[in-house]
């Protein structure tokens, strides 16, 4: 596999961190405020290598919280209103959660929208800890049903049958079998403000990854870092509410879903890359670029699903990246790759994924500890010159460790 990105970054090593990659997750006691891999807790040991007595993934029930070091329900996608002229969104939504030792499990998470007309993009976070929750969560949920409150000091709630139940305040996401619900709302302090109301509906079977080397579907190794368990649902049929400045519009489009938990730790300082793209003719494809506080690959794989849903697994060696530009973040310094020539020769794509906006930085210091970028990005032909620049799809990007 080819990378070329112009210059070395490090991650710095505080925060439960993104999705399709070798992430940190620690969390300060409550009266910190934060999230940290730097405080002082009580860690389980990491296993050396994952071991063929580690369970395949199962649907519905792996959907739900895990008694890990790390996990995460990732959603991020693109949104068009129903009335004309036609406004595009992108939009990201995350929980994160962590368990370190007997500790009652932490949590954060991230909402942003990227609002291609306005040129604007906007975040907001949050983060707290269940002190009432167990590791595992027992109660009954009402998953599918409407909103119920919290007991206190809960966030997850799941049902014998699995899913995923979790909110923070009126932050909620829900899902069982791929049908999943989405609510965020952006806070009033927060200019200009946002709120999402989305319904999702899954149109294929769950992606499971494969790392390097290939273990069973579903399962990547980190080597003496860990194990992690990750699948995604690649295409989510989109619909529902976004609202924009207190006004409500209502939106179609196409999500994307990625699922990862497992006991896994950062070693060093470095950082990832993650890309996921839709195609218009079917397919969908995602690469995981994990890097050392050196800069150097350590671990590279990705996944190409077929136009039917099939997953294909992509090794190194099967596909390059190269990173065209760059762009410097006004406020935080940090300079990232901006726009890339994305190539998997044996299935014939030679693509482009440029940023719908440059600047799609989020700083989660108050909530994991980091500072990112993530956003979405058009896909474009880059090959012969008759097609040079076609519009091929739309995907997103995630970018840390940059400094």
């Amino acid at each position: 596999m080819t990378i070329r990105l112009g210059r070395r970054h490090a991650l710095a090593l505080s925060g439960l961190s993104a999705a399709g990659a070798l992430g940190g997750c620690g969390f300060s006691s409550p009266a910190s405020g934060l999230l940290t891999s730097e405080a002082p807790l009580q860690v389980k040991p990491a296993p050396a290598v994952p071991t063929p007595a580690l369970p395949p993934v199962r649907f519905p029930q792996d959907e739900a919280p895990h008694d890990v070091l790390a996990e995460w329900w990732y959603y991020t996608g693109h949104l068009y209103t129903d009335s004309i002229p036609e406004e595009e969104f992108g939009f990201e939504f995350v929980f994160f959660r962590g368990i370190r030792g007997d500790r009652p499990p932490g949590y954060a998470a991230h909402f942003a929208v990227t609002d291609v007309a306005r040129e604007r993009f906007a975040y907001d976070q949050r983060q707290d800890v269940a002190l009432n929750e167990a590791a595992r969560p027992a109660e009954p949920s009402t998953i599918g049903q409407t909103v119920q409150p919290r007991p206190a000091g809960h966030v997850a709630l799941v049902a014998a049958s699995g899913g995923f139940d979790l909110a923070l305040g009126d932050w909620w996401m829900r899902g069982l079998a791929g049908r999943d619900t989405l609510r965020a709302t952006m806070a009033a302090d927060n200019a200009p403000r946002y709120a999402l109301d989305l319904g999702l509906s899954a149109t294929r079977a769950p992606a499971l990854h494969q790392g390097v080397p290939p273990l069973q579907p579903g399962l990547i190794s980190f080597g003496p870092a860990g194990y992690s368990y990750y699948y995604s649902r690649t295409r989510m049929d989109a619909r529902g509410t976004l609202t924009v400045d207190g006004m409500p519009r209502q939106v179609h489009g196409e999500a994307w879903m990625d699922h990862q938990w497992g006991d896994f730790l950062v070693l060093g300082g470095g950082g990832w890359d993650w890309f996921a793209a839709n195609l218009d003719d079917g397919r969908d494809l995602t690469f995981s670029i994990i890097r050392d506080d050196l800069g150097r690959t350590i671990i590279a794989y990705g996944t190409l699903v077929t136009a039917n849903g099939d997953a294909v697994h992509l090794p190194p060696g099967s596909f390059e990246i190269e990173a065209l530009d760059t762009w410097s973040s006004p406020r935080t310094g940090v300079t990232y790759p901006s726009g890339w020539r994305l190539r998997v020769p044996d299935h014939g794509l030679d693509v482009t994924a440029d940023p719908l906006l440059r600047d799609q930085e989020l700083d989660t210091r108050r909530s994991t500890g980091v500072v990112y970028w993530e956003g979405a990005v058009a896909i474009r032909d880059s090959g012969t010159s008759t097609e040079r620049g076609k519009a091929l799809g739309r995907g997103y990007v995630e970018l840390t460790g940059y400094k």
